[in-house]
């Protein structure tokens, strides 16, 4: 059994649940061979700079633009002669895709991303291939470029998802509402003041963590500075990714806000901070949105981007589980807002559980493996 997992480079919450996935195959097919590409690696350089890249600098300097592209790609996606024109200009790029999957002959594929799948959905149209094809969406709303035709099932994060794809033409029976793939260290918890404590943290103190993204985007070092001179005393813990500028900056800030705080640079025990942690600050990616909720932390949402992050940050807050924060400077009030009324975050935290999916990539890859057996 060879399952072939493609996503793309294009933020980090792709390939984050492609990883996720590739974990899970193993642990309920014993003996199976899992691949993890990314669909960009078939592209040329320049292409690949310009696609992961070129996102990443449209939502730091000009969100509402990339807002503004989503809205419209969303709106006209599914024109017929927009999506030939934009598969004929993905096979281009992706020439050498083809010897790699012939060479590789997958029994199944699963896509975290939109251009594999449609890479592949076109494939399967002109008879190329008779692969299982699947599809995992990897944000709280369906995007119109996730819709394709010749996908055997669809994996979704929520009931809201599974109608949105239902809308747009697919059966019912082919769309699962599993919840967004996250590594299996996620669906344990520990007690926050063990983990404080092993941690070399102040045990008893309320703790809020800063999580600003795997590329160290968001107001970090703006909500840092948000705690001079407040009234209300909690424990930081800030995560700036792999963003070096970033972490000096934070560090520097945090010197001088007058609480315990600490600042780490790119990590990878996130559960453990969340686990000794009662709040998480942070942008609504689906990826940590879902860590959040599979570990029931409360979630402060800071600077959503217009378009998929916007529509997480909508979901969490019909939910209950999550507060938005428009102002850096409110940070320190939204937290003691939160923290402060023991009732108000014990039933944000039974809402957060509410939305978890923690074994999301076994029930996806189990789910998976049922159809093609």
């Amino acid at each position: 059994m060879k399952v072939l997992i493609l996503h793309a480079s294009a933020g980090a919450g792709h390939k984050r649940a492609a990883e996720a996935l590739a974990r899970a195959f193993p642990m309920e097919k014993p003996g199976a061979e899992v691949v993890v590409r990314d669909i960009l690696d078939f592209t040329n350089p320049v292409f690949k700079r310009t696609y992961s890249k070129g996102y990443l600098d449209v939502v730091k300097r000009a969100p509402e633009l990339w807002g503004y592209m989503y809205a419209e790609a969303d709106r006209k996606a599914d024109s017929p002669w927009r999506k030939k024109v934009r598969t004929i200009f993905n096979r281009i790029q992706t020439l050498s895709f083809r010897r790699f999957f012939n060479e590789t002959a997958p029994d199944v594929v699963v896509c975290t991303h939109f251009m594999s799948l449609e890479l592949l959905s076109a494939r399967k149209l002109r008879g190329k291939t008779g692969v299982p094809l699947f599809c995992v969406v990897t944000d709280f709303a369906v995007h119109a470029l996730w819709v394709v035709e010749n996908v055997d099932g669809y994996f979704v994060a929520c009931e809201e998802a599974k109608r949105q794809l239902l809308r747009k033409g697919q059966k019912a029976d082919r769309v699962t509402v599993s919840g967004i793939p996250i590594d299996p260290v996620f669906s344990k918890s520990e007690p926050p003041q063990a983990v404080r404590e092993r941690l070399g943290l102040e045990k008893q103190m309320p703790t809020a963590l800063v999580l600003s993204g795997g590329f160290g985007v968001g107001p970090t070092v703006d909500l840092i500075k948000s705690f001079r001179g407040s009234d209300f005393q909690c424990q930081l813990l800030v995560v700036a990714g792999a963003n070096k500028d970033m972490e000096r900056e934070a560090t520097a800030a945090a010197r001088g806000i007058g609480m315990p705080a600490r600042v780490f640079g790119f990590v990878n025990n996130v559960h453990e901070l969340m686990d000794a942690s009662d709040v998480i600050i942070s942008k609504p990616g689906g990826l940590t949105t879902s860590e959040a909720m599979a570990k029931g932390k409360p979630m402060i949402v800071v600077d959503p981007i217009p378009g998929q992050e916007q529509r997480n940050c909508e979901y969490l807050l019909e939910a209950g589980a999550a507060l938005r924060l428009y102002e850096a400077d409110d940070a320190p009030f939204k937290i003691k807002a939160l923290l402060g009324n023991p009732e108000r975050l014990a039933a944000m935290t039974r809402n957060a559980l509410k939305l978890g999916h923690p074994h999301a990539a076994k029930d996806i890859a189990k789910a998976v493996l049922a159809k093609i057996d």
